[in-house]
This record gives structure tokens, C-alpha cells and sequence, in this order.
């Protein structure tokens, strides 16, 4: 394949330049957008078709929260007058970019690509514009090196096994291999998902996670395993303290309910204070789950500052916390969260593995939002530790 074009063009006006003539050498007519028109940069035509164009000049692979922006972009009213929405970089994707175009399905409106020299081309062969077919990419993976990940608060029912599978799923969806490791005593993990549970991934590698009890783990049980996983008791002391130990992040999940908040805090700290007794290099991130959008900028930012002030204290005296801003990345409310493991109780005796990563019109909120999760925990935090390289190549 040949090489992109960020280094020829050096600025985003003649990449945009350069991008409006292959298309118009396709066939279509091309038109710069409004000045005070945010969302889109050009606006494509041909007959009864109309598509919005973003052009992403950039440095380095495309990350999935601006994939995010532009999808969200087209499903409001202003993009809904859209036909379909090409997103065309200069560069590639990286891997959470990648895991999140795959887990879109044919009926959503968004095209991704790449542009060179003399052509337009799709990824997975989406486009094509001005040459022939030639979209055969790969991931390069790193060998096998073990990264844990715990899920764990002092409090239970803040959706730390939901938290923990799903998250899970995204790095499935990216082509590591995953294991995932039910410490708690209740099983809830294991209930839900068994011994194991499959995630479709076009490129077959890294599909099946693995799942296995706290009792029965060891690190030969699952070789191949990149990435392990931790479904915590809530009762640190019921943890092994070698698994405890060997945390590079920690996931712990609350909520932004507003009354609740300051009684969260105090629990967030507690659980740092004890996770900090015995591995003090890991990375904490807080993440509010069952996220409900309240529709108004001023409770929102209300919400926010009285979130970021109940965890003031811990922020300056521990620079490996991090508390994250929920609207950078949160795990949204949804049906398909609030009733996974309906499976169980639908067919009891026989519950089929699966994860609430199923489409909807083309999208599935809960895939994006732990594929946004992992992104934002690698771009914070994990650069070296989940990868040698910054980015996942597109070749």
C-alpha cells in the first residue's frame, strides 16, 4: 500500500484541497462547508446522494473519540439530512479507532478511510475512490507481556463485574488476547459469562476471553494472554495481595447520583488508601458508570464540580489518581446494561456467554463507551505499558 500523506501535504488546507479533488474526480460535486458550520468540512453530491466529509489532518492515527464526535455528529438533527458520513484521514487508525469501525455494522452512516497520492481508500474496503481495491490491513501486537487491570471499590453494587467484562470485550474487540479472573466471592462473573465468552472480531485473533476463578488462576493457565483482568471482592483482604500487587491500573466505578456523591468520595478514598497499602504504582481511575445525561449545561457543571471536589484531596497527594471527567468518558446508562444477564434467567439451565455489545441501528453505545475507556486509559496512562508503540499501524 502506498504511503499516506500527511508528510507531503503540511498543513490541513491543502490535505482538504487535495481530498475535495479526488472526490470530484469520482463524480461528485464538492462543496466547502459553511464557515460557522461546525461537524463537517465538505458536503459531497451526486444525484439523490448528499454525505458530509470530515478531513483529519493529522500527526498520528486517528484515536476513537474523533470517530466518536463525527458518528454522534450524524445521528443529531443537523446530520441527519446526511445520506452517510465519510471520515478521511492522513495517516491510519489506531487500535481502538480500528476494534470501534468493526464493531459498526452496514447499517450505520459512517465511512472511514485513508487518502493517498492518487486515491481514497476504505477501511475493510468501505470507499474506494479513484483506484483499485487495496484495504487489506493488519494489527501488529506485541508478544504476549501481562498488564492487570483491577476492578474494585470498598462498596459493592457499583457495577464492577459489568465494568470488568465489558471492558474486557474492548480489548477483545482490539485483538489482544484477554483473561478474565473472578475474585469475588459471589461469582457473579462467572455466572454471567462461564468459563468463557466469545467477541466477534472480523480478524479472528483475540476473540475468546477467557475466564477463569481466583482460586484456580496462575499465569501458565492463559500464556497467551496481553491483558488480565480482575473482577474484585469488595473485601480487599478477600484479594490475593500478589495479585493486588501486580495491578498496573485499577478501574473503581461510581456514580454521579447528586446526592451521592460525597458519600461515594468517601468510599473512593477509603478504597485508595487500602489499595495504596499494598501496590503503590498503580494507576487509579475513576469512571462514572450508569451515567445519566441531565439535558442542562448548568447541572452538569454543578454535577461536575461537586465530583471533582470530592476527590480534591486524593488528587494531590496521589498523581497517579485519576478522576475521570464524565463527559471525556463514562459508561452511559442503557437498556442493554440494565438488563444484561437476562440471559441467565431466560435460559437457566444453559446461559449462553455473551456480552450487552449487540447492535442497534448500526451502534451500540456500550461497545463505544468501554472502547472510549480503554482509549482514554492508554492515552493518560498506558503508552509503554499496553504497547512499545504509541500507535497500533495500519499497513
Amino acid at each position: 500500500m502506498p504511503s499516506s500523506l500527511q508528510s507531503e501535504y503540511m498543513n490541513y488546507a491543502e490535505f482538504e484541497q487535495h481530498v475535495a479533488k479526488l472526490i470530484h474526480k469520482a463524480g461528485w460535486t464538492v462543496e466547502t462547508a459553511k464557515p460557522n458550520q461546525p461537524g463537517h468540512d465538505l458536503v459531497v453530491k451526486k444525484g439523490n446522494l448528499i454525505g458530509a466529509v470530515q478531513v483529519k489532518w493529522l500527526k498520528g492515527n486517528v484515536t476513537a473519540p474523533q470517530l466518536l464526535k463525527f458518528a454522534d455528529y450524524l445521528d443529531s438533527n443537523e446530520g441527519k439530512k446526511f445520506n452517510f458520513g465519510w471520515f478521511i484521514t492522513t495517516k491510519g487508525f489506531g487500535g481502538p479507532a480500528l476494534a470501534l469501525i468493526r464493531s459498526w455494522d452496514k447499517n450505520t452512516k459512517m465511512r472511514c478511510a485513508i487518502a493517498y497520492e492518487n486515491k481514497i481508500v476504505g477501511v475493510h474496503g468501505v470507499i474506494e475512490i479513484g483506484g483499485t481495491e487495496d484495504t487489506e490491513e493488519t494489527i501488529k501486537l506485541d508478544p504476549p507481556k501481562k498488564v492487570y487491570f483491577g476492578v474494585f471499590t470498598c462498596k459493592g453494587g457499583v457495577g464492577k463485574t459489568t465494568v470488568a467484562a465489558h471492558l474486557a470485550g474492548a480489548f477483545a474487540l482490539q485483538g489482544f488476547n484477554v483473561a478474565l479472573v473472578d475474585l469475588d466471592p459471589e461469582q457473579n462473573l462467572q455466572k454471567l459469562v462461564g468459563d468463557g465468552v466469545f467477541v466477534p472480531n472480523p480478524k479472528g485473533v483475540g476473540t475468546t476471553i477467557q475466564v477463569f476463578d481466583g482460586e484456580d488462576w496462575h499465569e501458565d493457565a492463559a500464556r497467551d494472554c496481553k491483558i488480565v483482568i480482575c473482577d474484585c471482592s469488595p473485601a480487599l483482604e478477600r484479594n490475593p495481595k500478589e495479585l493486588i500487587n501486580k495491578f498496573d491500573y485499577c478501574i473503581i466505578p461510581t456514580t454521579l447520583n447528586p446526592l451521592g456523591i460525597n458519600k461515594h468520595g468517601k468510599v473512593i478514598q477509603g478504597t485508595v488508601e487500602e489499595i495504596r497499602k499494598i501496590n503503590q504504582t498503580a494507576h487509579l481511575f475513576v469512571v462514572v458508570n450508569n451515567f445519566k445525561d441531565p439535558k442542562s449545561i448548568k447541572k452538569m457543571d454543578i454535577l461536575k464540580r461537586t465530583f471533582a471536589e470530592a476527590y480534591k484531596q486524593i488528587s494531590r497527594i496521589d498523581k497517579k489518581f485519576h478522576c475521570i471527567d464524565p463527559e471525556k468518558v463514562c459508561i452511559r446508562s442503557s437498556d442493554q446494561l440494565y438488563y444484561w444477564g437476562m440471559h441467565i434467567l431466560e435460559n437457566p439451565d444453559n446461559p449462553r456467554s455473551e456480552l450487552a455489545f449487540n447492535l442497534i441501528g448500526g451502534r451500540c453505545h456500550p461497545r463505544e463507551d468501554f472502547i472510549n475507556l480503554a482509549d482514554y486509559i492508554e492515552t493518560n496512562a498506558g503508552i509503554g505499558i499496553l504497547r512499545e508503540k504509541e500507535d497500533i499501524e495500519l499497513n
